[in-house]
């Protein structure tokens, strides 16, 4: 199926033995792609869920496909999650995709004392639709069956109480001596790991974020930028539990 044109297309619109992609994929399908009945195509709900279909009609704009054969797919383990540090200008838009790419499950972008910028209600809600736009392009960019949760921003005592939460969480804290490798064991079902923004954590945060149940880890001498610390955290995490590399 990675050869064939990839569309995402909620579960709702899975119908029987026909799936009819929504107005935007439709779009892409038949404007920019060309596509026409019988051309094969690939469909996932974002789930898991992945079907190969046959374009067979247009009805309404909206391009209707019999699916020939459908595979639910598992997610890898431990699935992985980043709550990332607010950062100033397209910053956390780059992390996001990166991480969608990477196969991250589920990023949160938090603000903490010393994060550079700040947002209120309405702009939360608006990076939040921006951030699954981003989330959702990517998986299809990447042909991936899954596609990465995203969210409204977190307030630090949201933050808190989600690390209180999880299964494993480590959390990169410049001043740390224990190697990041160390504090890998499992595979746990899930692990979390928490970057500080652009100035980093406290004393105060690091030790509020070791309470709730972070394990706080160096990645090693070198301070790396509050974009990049995530994509190399996650793929040591990722070649750790052997899935990738």
């Amino acid at each position: 199926m990675s050869n064939q044109p990839w569309f995402l297309v909620p579960r709702t619109s899975w119908g029987g033995s026909e799936v009819t992609l929504p107005p935007d994929e439709s779009r892409h399908a038949l404007k920019v792609l060309r596509v026409s009945p019988p051309d094969v195509i690939t469909v996932t709900d974002g789930a898991g869920a992945v079907a190969r279909c046959a374009a067979a009609r247009i009805d309404d704009g909206l391009l209707v496909a019999e699916i020939l054969e459908t595979d639910q797919r598992r997610p890898p383990l431990p699935e992985v999650a980043v709550y990332q540090g607010a950062a100033k200008g397209g910053k956390v838009d780059g992390v996001i995709e990166r991480l969608a790419e990477m196969g991250v499950a589920e990023t949160g972008v938090f603000s903490s004392e010393r994060s550079v910028v700040r947002w209120d209600e309405a702009k939360g809600e608006r990076l939040a639709e921006r951030w699954d736009a981003i989330a959702r392009s990517t998986a299809k960019q990447s042909r991936s069956p899954f596609v990465m949760r995203t969210g409204k921003p977190l307030s630090w005592d949201r933050l808190l109480a989600r690390i209180a939460n999880e299964q494993a969480t480590v959390v990169l804290w410049e001043e740390a001596s224990l190697p990041l490798r160390t504090a890998l064991h499992g595979p746990p079902e899930r692990i979390a790991l928490v970057i500080g923004p652009e100035g980093g954590f406290t004393r105060e945060e690091a030790e509020a974020l070791a309470d709730a149940g972070g394990q706080l880890v160096s990645l090693g001498p070198r301070i790396l930028r509050t974009e990049n610390a995530p994509i190399v955290s996650v793929a040591a995490v990722l070649y750790h539990y052997g899935l990738i590399g």
